[in-house]
């Protein structure tokens, strides 16, 4: 008896995407080595986009929702995920409606998953394209949950594991993609932490799937901020990643582990792939100091990362809100250093 090829479902969510999304639904169409579904998801009654996927109705493997209220970005990728997860497919993934597959996308990322029991989610490097012109690659992500965490806050800024293929046992395990009030900056990340309490991420060294850079992307908004907005996005990116880590572990020492990665992730230097490494990169030390405290003031009021759990971490937080009062009253760093 010849074994049925896998279930997969591709969710599409759409936003004033009428100029992009029929190239994008054509490039999912020509995927083979798999039993297909395509769940389109259209935000806010956009009436223009969904004229562009009109005419895909007429595959039978295509099923369009159209949201007459706006879901937002991450709203609308959660809804349209739960739709293709609902069609019972063994794995999905979320294909945002501006960017393009290789033809042998989805067979090269099933033969990697099926090969790696262990992976949540199986994902290619990603040529970029438009007004950016180069290759995201994000390292694998393998180990205990723990060991899995630490490389996503020392080594995962791009979201690239967020375009991949997603086992549909390790996807209802988590909870969904949640937003911030940081305009749900970087959620795709953090959700990405989310995957990896539950399986490893595996990057197959190939580039097979192609992002669209243009003016209307949701993340090069994110660089029209001001400074001070765009620090304050960092910060809470930064301290949602800790609290998505620490559910890895319950030992101290390693949540202690878990802590210094997450400072180390909110100013690091080495890599150029965060989203605001250049402003990092260009803080003088009184700013560093300025984020650090910002940081641990905030860590110590959030339930889900928890108070210090020793005395000697509590004075170092109390140490760092005091610093931070003494900076918000134009205190110099010198003030600091004498007291």
């Amino acid at each position: 008896m010849t074994p049925r090829a896998p279930r997969i479902c591709v969710a599409v969510p759409v936003w004033r995407g009428a100029d992009y999304v029929a190239e994008t639904l054509e490039s999912v169409l020509r995927q083979r080595g798999a039993e297909l579904r395509i769940v389109v998801s259209v935000d806010g009654g956009d009436e223009t986009s969904e004229a562009a996927c009109q005419p895909f109705l007429a595959d039978p493997r295509v099923h369009l929702l159209v949201q007459r209220r706006r879901l937002g970005w991450v709203g609308n990728s959660s809804t349209a995920l739960a739709a293709a997860a609902a069609e019972d497919p063994d794995y999905a993934c979320l294909q945002p409606h501006d960017d393009v597959l290789e033809d042998d996308y989805i067979a090269v990322l099933l033969a990697e998953a099926e090969a790696n029991p262990t992976a949540a989610v199986v994902y290619s490097d990603i040529q970029s394209f438009g007004t950016r012109d180069g290759v995201l690659r994000q390292p694998t992500i393998a180990g205990s949950p723990f060991e899995r965490q630490i490389g996503l806050l020392r080594d995962h800024f791009d979201a690239v594991a967020f375009r991949g293929l997603i086992r549909v046992s390790a996807l209802r395990s988590i909870l969904p993609m949640a937003g911030n009030p940081c305009d749900d900056f970087a959620a795709d990340t953090v959700w990405m932490g989310r995957q990896a309490l539950v399986g490893d991420l595996v990057r197959v060294p190939q580039t097979l799937y192609r992002k669209r850079y243009h003016a209307n992307n949701t993340h090069t908004q994110w660089f029209t901020w001001s400074y001070e907005r765009r620090m304050t996005a960092w910060i809470r990116h930064c301290l949602d990643m800790l609290a998505e880590a620490l559910k890895a572990s319950n030992s101290r020492s390693e949540r202690r582990m878990l802590h210094r990665a997450a400072r180390m992730r909110l100013l690091q230097r080495a890599t150029a792939t965060s989203p605001y490494h250049r402003d990092v990169a260009g803080m003088k030390p009184l700013a560093r100091l300025r984020m650090r405290s910002r940081f641990d003031a905030a860590a110590v009021l959030r339930a889900d990362i928890g108070p210090p759990e020793t005395a000697g971490r509590f004075r170092a937080v109390s140490r760092a809100v005091r610093a931070l009062k003494h900076i918000l009253a134009g205190r110099t760093l010198q003030d600091l250093v004498e007291e």
